[in-house]
């Protein structure tokens, strides 16, 4: 399969997960919701792992950059959850993070990984800055 096939099922999934943390973000707090969040994450991990892999890669640099993406998702999710509890509501409050977040990565992209700048990346960026600002200026 092509990136571009497992990119649309990555984005039902996401699509998905992110209904059921606003379904979840509605427990009194985010450690607990977060923390219940994360081991079905790990759950499914191993499982998957188990299912379809079972191979062990000795890249160690490469692993400690999976461990502190790993971490910063866990981040994100307890601070998504709480922005969810408390946010105008899910149509805004997961757009804003999802756009914000890929405004951000390509950013850094740009000026961590010299990724070119172009005029496409240029629109992109605005674009996205626009849709932020009318998906939060209307609540």
């Amino acid at each position: 399969m092509s990136w571009i096939i497992y990119s649309f099922i990555a984005i039902g999934v996401i699509g998905i997960s992110d209904l059921f943390r606003k379904l979840a973000s509605h427990l009194q707090d985010p450690f607990f919701t977060n923390l219940v969040f994360q081991i079905a994450s790990v759950t499914t991990a191993v499982i998957l792992f188990l299912l379809f892999s079972r191979k062990i890669e000795d890249n160690p640099r490469d692993i400690i950059y999976a461990v502190l993406g790993g971490m910063s998702i866990s981040l994100f999710s307890l601070i998504s959850f709480k922005a969810l509890s408390t946010g105008p509501g899910v149509s805004v409050v997961i757009p804003v993070l999802r756009i914000g977040g890929i405004a951000l990565v390509v950013v850094l992209g740009i000026f961590l990984l010299k990724e070119k700048l172009t005029l496409q990346t240029i629109l992109g960026l605005l674009f996205s800055a626009i849709g932020i600002y009318l998906l939060y200026s209307n609540k």
